[in-house]
Order: structure tokens, then C-alpha cells, then sequence
């Protein structure tokens, strides 16, 4: 067993109670629609509401499901909206058993989704997620009818990017990077939203809504995420053959342009927007225009 799959075990050892836990306290209770789906190793925490062709989105984490009122509101008249929290993330615990591969993960993202979200549902992913969605579609095309993307570039492009937000490497470092994110999970968040989010006076509701989070437990397993999904190495993914929109808020200080224009690798023929006036957060930012761009696309 390799060092940085030990040092996944900080963020895993009582995941067994955790899941107890969130499922009988305040993460079950903030909202009605508030679900669970345990697969074994992660128990996902997740939002469902409207009818209509399925889209499933993912909270960006240190964002939690809690944010995301207005944009299950607004998609709601227009799809099936599922929104989930990632293995580890917000309030999806993950067991002792659950090591952050990346195939590992999105298998279990799979499951998640053949239960819940059904067959050939649009995959509205975030960030690093939107490396699963890729996989997943071309793994699991039957689940994949679609993907409208949220703020995604390809492996290359992450790998750029997470050299950028971890420029000592230290969350890069199995055991001394679980520990330093641990302590600086909650400083953290306000230092992010401000580098990343470009509504500004959206900051305020993010940075309340994480610190709320966060005092009830909420996960941000950046390290382990860093060390075991996003691993040094080759590209694992195929290219899927699915219909592919990229959306890119300009406006996100954590990526450079060389993210936008790599995007276009994630897929055959995949198209890329680009929002002004937009951060790393377009479907929380500006809904309605969100909104648009993905029905719109959807209908071409």
C-alpha cells in the first residue's frame, strides 16, 4: 500500500460515524429536499426536485448543497435536478474503505448515479469533477446522454492548475498535507471565493454559507484529493462521443487562458462559452444566464 493511500486513512478513519451522524443531524434537516445514497463507501449526500430530462450537478467544494436554493428553483421549471456533494466533500462521508482513486471515485459517482439520477442524464459538473463526467461517459455511456460542463479544462490543464494552488506542494504531501488542511480548511474558504468568485457581492453568502458548513462538520479533503485523484502521470481518460458544452466564467483568478482553450480536449466536438463579469461559479453567479445557455444548447 502506497504512502498517500495511508495518509487518505486522516480523512477516512470515522467515516463510518460521520455517515451516522449526517444522517440523523443538522446535514439531513436544512432542507426538505435533503437525500442520502450509500453505495458502501461514501454515503452521498444530495438535492432532487422537478421533472423533465434529468441534469445533475456537483457542489464545488467548500461550497455545500445549502447554497444552491436558487439554482434548483430556476432549473427546477426546466429539468429533473439532482445536485450532489463529492466523496469526502460537504457532507457525503466516506468510509475507511474509500482511498480517493480516481477510478475508484467515479465508479462510486457512478453508482450514485445509476440509482439516482437514472439512465442517459446530463452531466452538469464542476471543476475537477468534470474529469469524472468525462470518464464516466466514456466508461458508462449508457448514464451520459450530455454534459454541460462548469468551469472544466482537461487533465494537462489541472495539472497546471493544481501546481498553482498548492505552489509548496505542501497538500502534495501525503500525511503533512491532510494535517495542514485540516487546520486551514476554515481560513481557507474566504481566501478562495475571493480569489475565484467574479459577482463580488456573492462573496459574503459563500463565505457565511462555508463557516456554517464547517461548524457542523462539513469535508474538504483537498490534500487527499490532490494526492490520489489528481495523481502525477499520464491522462486516464478517453474522449467521449456525447454532446459537450464547456462553460467558462471569465473572471476566475485561479485558472489562466491556457484552461479555456484546453477544454476543448474533453470531448469530440466540444463547444466552449465563455460568461464576462463570471467566476468559477456561473450556475451559482448569474442562474438565469446559466440557465439559458445550457437549455439553449440543449435544444440545438
Amino acid at each position: 500500500m502506497g504512502l498517500s493511500r495511508l495518509a487518505a486513512y486522516v480523512d477516512t478513519w470515522d467515516g463510518a460515524r460521520k455517515a451516522a451522524a449526517f444522517k440523523a443531524g443538522w446535514p439531513a434537516k436544512t432542507r426538505d429536499d435533503i437525500a442520502f445514497f450509500d453505495t458502501g463507501k461514501v454515503q452521498f449526500r444530495y438535492r432532487l426536485r422537478g421533472q423533465g430530462p434529468t441534469i445533475v450537478f456537483t457542489a464545488d467544494p467548500p461550497v455545500t448543497l445549502e447554497l444552491y436554493d436558487e439554482m434548483i428553483a430556476h432549473f427546477s421549471a426546466h429539468f429533473r435536478v439532482v445536485i450532489f456533494e463529492l466523496p469526502a466533500m460537504g457532507f457525503s462521508a466516506a468510509r475507511a474503505s474509500y482511498g480517493f482513486g480516481f477510478r475508484e471515485t467515479n465508479d462510486e459517482v457512478a453508482k450514485f448515479l445509476e440509482a439516482v439520477a437514472g439512465p442517459q442524464a446530463i452531466l452538469a459538473f464542476s471543476c475537477v469533477a468534470g474529469l469524472a463526467a468525462v470518464d464516466i461517459a466514456a466508461r458508462y455511456p449508457q448514464l451520459v446522454s450530455a454534459m454541460t460542463l462548469l468551469q472544466v479544462t482537461d487533465w494537462e490543464g489541472y495539472k497546471v492548475w493544481k501546481a498553482g494552488r498548492d505552489p509548496k506542494k505542501i497538500l502534495g504531501k501525503p500525511f503533512i498535507g491532510q494535517v495542514a488542511m485540516k487546520r486551514l480548511a476554515a481560513s481557507r474558504a474566504p481566501m478562495w471565493y475571493d480569489l475565484v468568485v467574479g459577482v463580488r457581492e456573492k462573496i459574503t453568502p459563500f463565505c457565511d454559507c462555508a463557516a456554517e458548513a464547517h461548524a457542523h462538520g462539513s469535508g474538504w479533503k483537498l490534500a487527499s484529493a490532490y494526492q490520489r485523484y489528481l495523481f502525477d502521470g499520464a491522462s486516464p481518460l478517453a474522449t467521449p462521443d456525447q454532446k459537450t458544452l464547456v462553460i467558462w466564467g471569465k473572471e476566475d483568478g485561479s485558472h489562466g487562458r491556457q484552461s479555456i482553450e484546453r477544454a476543448r480536449h474533453l470531448a469530440r466536438a466540444a463547444e466552449v462559452v465563455e460568461l464576462d463579469d463570471i467566476g468559477h461559479f456561473p450556475e451559482l453567479e448569474d442562474t438565469k444566464k446559466a440557465c439559458e445557455v445550457i437549455t439553449g444548447f440543449l435544444a440545438t
